[in-house]
């Protein structure tokens, strides 16, 4: 029984794709448009707030799927705020069953072969964060710069499904800035660089001129070093003769 596991997992260990999310080499196919206006009125002059849904996604039998990040490569550790870091950024799946991941960048996946107005879509992403200093429990998430991923099962081939000890690649990009700057602060100092995949489900309904969205993320779905620390980084002060960040 040993021999016959060990032999699974050194026969599916491999990665099995790779793709580029720098903004610059996705061609974006349809422009990103507000869930909350829908472009065909339908026969309503204006649309009114339908209200939010929420909760998780979990898979059938309930059972979390073991998934880690890794850092393959980032192209510096001192980070000026502001400025704009590129990483080679790791997703392997550690268990024994299969998941399933959004592998498209078009847009327009969240839509093809739906009614407009009843839409089910994913959304995924890496997501970088650094320790905060006052509260070490506490990781501050910074501004995502790369493009997301989609996948519906409306359109064949936005899924990519990962076997026992099978990884991706990607190459993903963020901003030295919080994302929440009322409520978070960067700290001028030597810190953690963390790394999580994010995942959720999606929907929009569109019901008596009103929008309803939803958002169903796998924080229950998956565990295991989802979120870990993946380098050490000095955060620096941006230079007053810098110019524009890259």
């Amino acid at each position: 029984m040993t021999l016959a596991s060990t032999l699974a997992i050194s026969v599916h260990s491999q990665q099995i794709a790779s793709k580029n999310l720098l903004r610059s080499a996705v061609t974006v196919t349809a422009p990103v448009q507000s869930e909350g206006k829908p472009k065909d009125l339908n026969g309503c002059s204006e649309f009114g707030e339908g209200g939010f849904r929420d909760g998780v996604t979990l898979p059938e039998d309930k059972v979390p799927r073991q998934i880690r990040v890794d850092l393959v490569e980032i192209n510096r550790t001192k980070l000026a705020v502001g400025s704009e870091v590129v990483v080679t950024a790791k997703l392997q799946n550690l268990g024994r069953k299969s998941i399933e991941i959004p592998w498209s960048t078009d847009f327009r996946t969240t839509m093809d072969g739906q009614d407009p107005d009843d839409r089910s879509w994913e959304f995924a992403e890496f997501r970088m964060s650094l320790r905060d200093r006052k509260n070490p429990h506490y990781f501050v998430r910074l501004v995502t710069t790369s493009q997301p991923l989609y996948a519906s099962r409306f359109v064949t081939g936005s899924y990519l499904t990962l076997k026992q000890g099978e990884w991706i690649t990607a190459r993903v990009s963020f901003r030295i800035r919080v994302q929440n700057p009322k409520f978070e602060e960067l700290n001028i100092s030597t810190t953690d660089l963390a790394m999580e995949w994010f995942q959720t489900g999606r929907t929009r309904v569109v019901k008596d001129c009103a929008v309803t969205l939803g958002y169903f993320p796998y924080d229950d779905a998956f565990e295991s070093l989802n979120r870990r620390v993946v380098a050490r980084v000095q955060i620096e002060r941006r230079s007053v003769t810098a110019g524009p960040a890259q």
